[in-house]
C-alpha cells in the first residue's frame, strides 16, 4: 500500500534537501516492470516509467537526498492516529474469473464507518480518507481504488491476501474490506508520523547532516526484523523496498515504523526463481534487473536504505534510469569523504555485505540483524530486544510446523556446522541466564517480561509445548537450534537426506506408518503427519514428499499464540 495508506501527490516535482539544504528540481521516481510496462495496482507504488529513462539528474541531485513526489509514485503522508481491530477475513474472489469484482461480495462501507468527506491522500487509482467506526470510535484510514483504473484485478487479490496473512508491529494492519461497483475500499490503521524519507530530509537539515549509527540502527533493526518474518514465517518477498514505502505511526521519534506497500511483493512459490522485473530504480537489484531472483533482492533494497540513512544519498546514481541501471549492474560503490569519513567500520562491512553483487552471499535478514553494527545499540538495551523479536519470529515458524518436520530439524541440529549457528549458540546463551544448559519456563517468563510481553505466563507455556520436543519441560541447545536455525542452512540437501534416513528404519527408500509411529509416538500422531505430506496417497512418504515439507515455508494459526492474539 503506498503512503498515507496508499495514495499520492498531484505534485509533478520532486524536492532534494542536500547538505548545504540547497534544493534541486528533477524527474519523479516511479516503481515498475522495467521491460517499460507500468505496473497497475491499488498500491500505487513508485514505478520506473521507460518514457523517462533519458532524463537527466546532475551529479549533486544524485548525492543529494532522493525524495520522490511525482504523479504516479509520492504518496502523501497525513492522516491521524487510529486505533486498530482484528482483521476482517475477507473472501477472495478467484483469479480466474472476469467478473470484475475482488472479493465474493458487496458490501456497504458505510454501514460501519463514517466517511471523512476530506482527502488525505489521492492517486491515479483513488483516494484516501479519515474514518471512524460507528460503534467504537476508532479512527482508520480508508483507501478507495476505482476499480476501472486497475488493468489487473489479481494485484488488488494478491496485495489483500498478504496484508490478511501478516500480523507484525512493523507492518501496516488491514483491518477491513469492502467492495462495490465501482470501488474497492481497504480499511487500514492510521499513521501519522510521516514518511521515513521525510525525516530522512529533516535529517539532512540538521547539524549533523545525517542519522547518527545509533539512530540508523534502531530504524534498520525494525526493518530487518519486518523482513526476516516475511521471508521466513511467509516466505514473501516484498520487491520493492525503499524509504517512501515506510510510514511512522506517529511523531514521536522512537514512533514504530510501518512498512505500508505490498503491491509489487508475492509469495515465493516452488519455482527456484522469481523473473518479473520490477522495482525501483535506486533500490531495485542487479539480479532483479537479470530476470532471476530470489528473496535475497529485498537485503540489496535494505543495503541501499542503510546507506542513505548514514549519508543522504543512494550509493548507485546515473543521469538517466538507464545510466542508475548500468550501475547497479556494475555493483561498485564507495563512502565518499566527509560523509563517511566517520561512519564506523562495521557499519561500512553490513553495508558491503548486503550489496554483495552475488546474492547468494548477502546475509538473510536474521544473519544481518546478528552482524556487530547492531552492538551500537547495546547500552541502550536495544540489541536485546532485536534479538528477542528475531527469535519470536523463528519460534512462531517452528511451533506451525508439523510435529514430523520439528523432529527432522533437531536431527539436522546435531549436524550442522558450527559456524552456520554461531549467532544462535550467542542467543541461547543469553537466555541461559543460570547456565546450566537448558532454558527453563523461569528463565523465558523473564525474557518475556522484560520484553514488555502481555499474558506472559500463557505464552511461555505454548512456547515451552511448542519448542520442547523431548517433552522434559525445558529448552535443550539441540532443541533451541532446531527451532532457529535458518531455513537456508536447514534445506541443504544432504541435511535432508540424512533426516529423511534417520526416518527410514529399513532403509527401503520410504517412511511408513510403522516408522513414524517410532519418530512420533503414537499412530494418531502418525496417520495425521502421513496424510499432510503423502501427496500421491501411496500410504507411505517418499524422499521427494519430505524434502517438499522440509521446503515449505509457512505457518499455523496457533503460532500467533506466541504473541499472545
Amino acid at each position: 500500500m503506498g503512503n498515507a495508506q496508499g495514495m499520492v501527490k498531484s505534485s509533478a516535482t520532486r524536492q532534494i534537501a542536500d547538505k548545504q539544504q540547497e534544493r534541486h528540481p528533477t524527474v519523479g521516481r516511479k516503481a515498475v516492470n522495467t521491460d517499460g510496462k507500468v505496473v497497475q495496482i491499488a498500491a500505487a507504488a513508485a514505478v520506473i516509467d521507460s518514457d523517462h529513462c533519458n532524463q537527466p539528474r546532475s551529479h549533486q541531485q544524485q548525492r543529494t537526498a532522493i525524495k520522490v513526489t511525482s504523479e504516479a509514485s509520492k504518496p502523501a503522508a497525513k492522516g491521524g492516529a487510529g486505533g486498530t481491530s482484528p482483521v476482517s477475513k475477507v473472501t477472495v474472489a478467484s483469479t480466474s474469473g472476469s467478473s470484475g469484482y475482488v472479493t465474493a461480495g458487496i458490501r456497504d462501507i458505510k454501514s460501519k464507518y463514517d466517511i471523512d468527506p476530506r482527502e488525505i491522500g489521492h492517486g491515479h487509482y483513488g483516494v484516501v480518507r479519515k474514518a471512524k467506526n460507528r460503534e467504537t470510535g476508532e479512527a482508520f484510514a480508508i483507501k478507495s481504488i476505482r476499480k476501472a483504473k486497475v488493468s489487473r484485478l489479481d494485484s488488488l487479490r494478491r496485495e489483500i491476501d498478504i496484508l490478511q496473512a501478516v500480523d507484525h508491529p512493523q507492518i501496516i494492519k488491514l483491518v477491513d474490506v469492502y467492495e462495490d461497483d465501482k470501488f474497492l475500499h481497504l480499511v487500514t490503521e492510521l499513521c501519522t508520523g510521516g514518511e521515513m524519507f521525510d525525516r530522512i530530509i529533516a535529517k539532512t537539515k540538521s547539524a549533523e547532516g545525517h542519522y547518527s549509527e545509533k539512530d540508523a540502527a534502531v530504524i534498520m533493526r525494525k526493518i530487518l526484523d519486518a523482513i526476516d518474518y516475511c521471508h521466513t514465517v511467509h516466505n514473501i518477498c516484498h520487491r520493492d523496498l525503499k524509504p517512501e514505502n515506510f510510514l511512522f505511526k506517529t511523531e514521536d521519534p522512537s514512533a514504530e515504523l510501518k512498512i505500508i506497500d505490498f503491491g509489487l511483493s508475492r509469495f515465493e512459490d516452488d519455482q527456484k526463481y522469481m523473473t518479473t522485473r520490477v522495482g525501483t530504480p535506486y533500490y531495485i537489484a542487479p539480479e532483479v534487473l537479470n530476470r532471476m531472483y530470489d528473496k535475497s533482492c529485498d537485503l540489496w533494497s535494505i543495503g541501499v536504505i542503510m546507506y542513505i540513512l548514514l549519508c543522504g544519498y543512494p550509493p548507485f546514481y546515473g543521469d538517466t534510469d538507464a545510466d542508475i541501471f548500468a550501475s547497479v549492474r556494475r555493483a561498485e560503490f564507495t563512502f565518499p569523504s566527509p560523509e563517511w569519513d566517520d561512519i564506523s567500520p562495521s557499519a561500512k562491512d553490513l553495508i558491503r555485505k548486503l550489496l554483495s553483487k552475488d546474492p547468494r552471499k548477502r546475509p538473510s535478514a536474521a544473519a544481518a540483524l546478528n552482524h556487530e553494527w547492531f552492538q551500537v545499540l547495546k547500552k541502550d538495551g536495544e540489541i536485546t530486544q532485536a534479538l528477542t523479536e528475531h527469535l519470536r519470529n523463528s519460534l512462531r515458524r517452528f511451533i506451525g510446523m508439523n510435529k514430523l518436520k520439528r523432529v527432522a530439524l533437531t536431527i539436522i541440529a546435531e549436524q550442522v556446522a558450527e559456524a552456520d549457528v554461531a549467532h544462535v549458540q550467542k542467543a541461547f546463551e543469553a537466555l541461559d541466564t543460570n547456565k546450566d544448559g537448558v532454558i527453563t519456563v523461569a528463565e523465558l517468563q523473564q525474557a518475556a517480561e522484560q520484553e514488555g510481553l502481555t499474558n506472559v505466563k500463557e505464552q511461555v507455556a505454548r512456547l515451552m509445548h511448542g519448542v520442547d520436543v523431548n517433552e522434559n519441560t525445558a529448552i535443550d541447545y539441540n532443541e533451541f537450534l532446531a527451532a532457529t536455525m535458518e531455513r537456508s542452512v536447514y534445506v541443504r540437501d544432504e541435511h535432508i537426506r540424512r533426516a529423511f534416513q534417520h526416518f527410514d528404519q529399513d532403509m527401503d527408500g520410504h517412511i511408513t506408518v510403522q516408522d513414524l509411529v517410532e519418530a512420533l509416538g503414537t499412530e494418531e500422531n502418525a496417520r495425521e503427519v502421513l496424510g499432510d505430506i503423502d501427496r500421491n496417497g501411496d500410504g507411505v512418504i517418499s524422499l521427494d514428499e519430505f524434502k517438499n515439507m522440509m521446503e515449505a515455508a509457512g505457518s499455523s494459526s496457533f503460532s500467533r499464540h506466541l504473541d499472545g492474539k
